[in-house]
C-alpha cells in the first residue's frame, strides 16, 4: 500500500478538482447529460493522473477502484439535477439512479481506455518498460588469458 502521505495527497488533490469544478458551475443546478458526460472525461483524466503520479505501488485493480469511488462521489458533489433531453421532470426523477449507474459504466471504460492511451502515447511508462529497467541483465566478467 501507498504512503499515508501519497494517499493524502491523492485526496487533497481530487477534492481540490471537485472545489474547481463546483467554482466554475456556480449556480448551474440542472446538466444536460451530454455536458455531463464531457465534464466526466475530465474529471477521468484528471484522477488518472492523479493516481498514476501519487499511488506508489498500488496496483491496476486497486487504482481503478480508487478511481471509480472518487469519480462516483465527484458525480455526487458536482451533479444536482442531470437533465435527459425529451424526457419530462417527472420521469426524470424517477431515472435519476439509473443516469448515474449508465454514466458510471461509460466512466469504468474511459478509466482504461484513457490508461490505454497515456501509456501509448508515453504519459505514462509502460508496465514493460519499468519491468525492463528494473531487470537489467548484468554485464559478463571477461576473463583475460594469460
Amino acid at each position: 500500500m501507498p504512503e499515508a502521505a501519497s494517499i493524502d495527497s491523492i485526496k487533497i488533490q481530487m477534492d481540490g478538482f471537485i472545489t474547481q469544478v463546483k467554482i466554475s458551475l456556480g449556480e448551474v443546478k440542472s446538466v444536460a447529460i451530454s455536458q455531463a458526460w464531457k465534464i466526466l472525461q475530465l474529471a477521468v483524466a484528471e484522477t488518472v493522473q492523479v493516481l498514476e503520479q501519487n499511488s506508489g505501488d498500488l496496483t491496476g485493480p486497486d487504482k481503478k477502484t480508487i478511481a471509480m469511488d472518487y469519480l462516483s462521489k465527484f458525480y455526487d458533489n458536482v451533479f444536482v439535477v442531470i437533465d435527459v433531453p425529451m424526457v419530462p421532470s417527472f420521469m426524470q426523477i424517477i431515472i435519476r439512479k439509473y443516469i448515474k449507474i449508465f454514466l458510471m459504466a461509460l466512466v469504468s471504460s474511459s478509466i482504461d481506455a484513457m490508461v490505454t492511451t497515456f501509456r501509448q502515447v508515453g504519459v505514462f511508462p509502460s508496465k514493460t518498460t519499468v519491468v525492463s529497467q528494473s531487470i537489467k541483465p548484468k554485464a559478463k566478467k571477461t576473463r583475460k588469458k594469460k
